[in-house]
């Protein structure tokens, strides 16, 4: 088989682990697979990464030569921890060293001029992913395996130039990829692909957003025309439920990408929803795969949608702390730009909206947003709309979740939303707001952060989830 293997940050976040990843990858390629490795960067490092930008771009220069020593330290020991040859660790440190070097210069420049641009953001935060790539390769060459490290540009990922979401140029990357990889994969070598990174056609650097080494697993593997793509997690797979909130939740086996994506946007992050529809678009079968079961089949996530006898439900998700905001006033009826103004004004205030419902009266919308974008998405919309003449309020209300109902067996299932919410019924829990798309996979509805738990549970025996 042809496999795209993808390792995230904590799957690689210490020397301990890299050599785990080497071994798995190892095994597998002793088998007889072609492979194409995709990684993380080591747990924790985007963050600091992102968080260095900002201090750099403020002129904190001792910040920067801090970070600079602690971020040379904690890859070092990486390195000096799983690869045991003196020659071959030589080699993985002296490539560390240049990448270090190269992002101190970066960020002392961002200091000196105190700006710092979509694009040079970029070029600091992929940073994470090239320090990384460079030691697994060291580590499987020390497993006595042929391996090169490549950047995703260097792999052949193009992309256009909206720096911080790029999104790849699929012909001219499909072509360049194959022309990169096979090679490589012909001659027995197994090609280290720094995910989330990417590059420009004119070679400047780009990043896919966060989650983008997923995404980066997905283009490889849609490129080559893989066998398979497998996302390598801490988990068995996709899962009937958070098994932290319902004790009786099982690894669901199969399940079609329409259903995964409604997963993974409401709240089950083990694959990100990206990376998810550019393989359903080119028919790569995905796999999340459990580090601790290298012999589990996994959860399989394919494009045919499989129902079972009485499988109406394959999943309940959750958004677990959410704030709700309403934007009130009885002449926002017939006004049809309004609700566009409303998601622009957040958009510009970099606030996700998770969930949107509106009353077919028109005199409100009601919006779900993360917990931590609450108050500035109310500051921004009071700001904005306030001094209108459409709208008389904008109040928040906090402490709340967001519960998705999942399955495509509810398609054309009459019934289904009065089970769901005789369901919460007899739980005497209230939902504040519903809403539900026209592809009829998903009812989503929120309630109190109090009554998360109980509504989960409720909803996963009344299906039969855990049988």
């Amino acid at each position: 088989m042809k496999i795209v293997m993808k390792f995230g940050g904590v799957s690689v976040a210490d020397g301990d682990r890299l050599r785990k990843v080497g071994t798995i990858v190892r095994r597998f390629h002793n088998e007889g697979h072609a492979l194409v490795v995709v990684i993380s960067a080591m747990h924790s490092v985007t963050d600091s990464l992102i968080d260095i930008a900002k201090r750099a771009s403020r002129g904190d220069k001792k910040s920067v030569t801090d970070f600079i020593e602690q971020t040379h330290r904690k890859h070092r020991r990486a390195a000096e921890a799983s690869i045991m040859g003196e020659q071959i660790l030589g080699q993985t440190l002296s490539a560390v060293d240049a990448r270090i070097d190269e992002l101190k210069n970066i960020l002392l420049g961002v200091a000196h001029i105190g700006e710092l641009t979509p694009r040079s953001k970029d070029f600091v935060i992929g940073y994470g992913e090239k320090f990384s790539a460079p030691i697994l390769q060291g580590v499987l060459e020390d497993l006595g395996i042929k391996s090169k490290a490549l950047t995703g540009g260097e792999a052949g990922i193009v992309t256009d130039d909206r720096y911080g979401d790029a999104g790849p140029l699929m012909n001219v990357t499909a072509h360049q990829v194959r022309q990169t990889l096979e090679p490589l994969l012909n001659e027995g070598t197994i090609p280290v692909v720094s995910g989330f990174v990417a590059s420009t056609q004119d070679g400047v650097q780009t990043t896919l957003g966060r989650g983008g080494s997923d995404y980066t697993a997905s283009i490889i593997g849609a490129a080559l025309k893989v066998d398979e793509v497998w996302v390598w997690k801490e988990v068995d797979g996709l899962m009937t439920a958070n098994p932290k909130m319902v004790k009786s939740a099982r690894m669901i086996e199969v399940i079609s990408f329409a259903e995964a994506m409604e997963l993974a946007h409401f709240g089950a992050e083990v694959v990100h929803p990206k990376a998810l529809e550019c393989a359903s678009k080119y028919k790569i079968p995905f796999r999340v795969k459990a580090l601790r079961n290298q012999d589990g089949k996994g959860t399989a996530i394919e494009s045919e949608v499989k129902i079972k006898s009485k499988d109406v439900v394959k999943a309940i998700s959750n958004i677990g702390d959410v704030s709700l905001i309403t934007v009130s006033g009885a002449s926002m009826v017939g006004t049809p730009r309004l609700a566009a103004k409303v998601l622009q004004i957040l958009t510009d205030e970099e606030v996700d909206v998770l969930m949107i419902s509106q009353s077919s009266s028109e005199e409100n919308i009601t919006l779900a947003v993360p917990k931590a974008g609450g108050a500035k998405a109310q500051n921004a919309l009071e700001l904005s709309l306030l001094g209108t003449k459409q709208v008389r309020e904008v109040s928040v209300e906090d402490g709340l979740s967001i519960v998705a109902v999942i399955g495509a067996g509810m398609r054309g299932t009459p019934g289904v939303a009065a089970r769901v919410f005789g369901t919460m019924a007899k739980g005497e829990i209230n939902i504040r707001a519903i809403a539900q798309g026209s592809s009829e996979l998903n009812i989503s509805f929120i309630v109190k952060k109090a009554d998360a738990k109980k509504a989960i549970e409720a909803l996963h025996s009344d299906f039969g989830l855990g049988d």
